[in-house]
């Protein structure tokens, strides 16, 4: 027998049962000392993952030995960020995230994928930013007799 995990955003109500809901997933970035320009692979996202945007909050401001870059998100989806100049996340409460400019958001990863960090020009001397990605993982199961169904005519 398999069993689907179900969870009830709504405490006490089965009228939102769901086999997956949105998660926020968080991580640092820390660029203390960076050997190198260059990409930094972050965490891995599963194939089927719903993203549905991200954010980074400067908590150690950034600082390199001359005009670096930072770019940050999905490389595979061309979710990312602009390519932030250090005088953007200079300051402790500083945030970035997608541009509008690259893939909608939100958007459904083909494959597995990471997410990336990109630092161009320069080597960063020092900074941290704490992300968080909002995500719907893949469905751990699928609808059986006891979800709503819904039949168009």
């Amino acid at each position: 027998m398999k069993f689907v995990q179900r969870h009830y955003p709504m405490q006490g109500s089965r009228a939102f049962e769901t086999t997956s809901m949105p998660v926020v997933t968080t991580f640092r970035y820390s660029c203390s000392a960076n050997s190198a320009t260059g990409t930094t692979v972050g965490p891995y996202f599963l194939k089927g993952s719903m993203i549905l945007g991200f954010q980074g909050k400067v908590t150690t401001a950034f600082t390199s030995g001359g005009a670096a870059t930072l770019t940050a998100g999905f490389t595979g989806l061309s979710q990312l960020s602009s390519a932030v100049a250090l005088t953007s996340i200079d300051a402790v409460g500083d945030i970035i995230g997608p541009a509008v400019t690259n893939v909608c958001i939100p958007c459904v990863l083909a494959a597995d994928d990471s997410f990336d960090f990109l630092v161009a020009t320069t080597k960063m001397t020092a900074g941290n930013m704490d992300f968080h990605v909002l995500h719907v993982p893949p469905a751990n199961g699928t609808a059986d007799s006891t979800f709503k169904l819904f039949s168009a005519t």
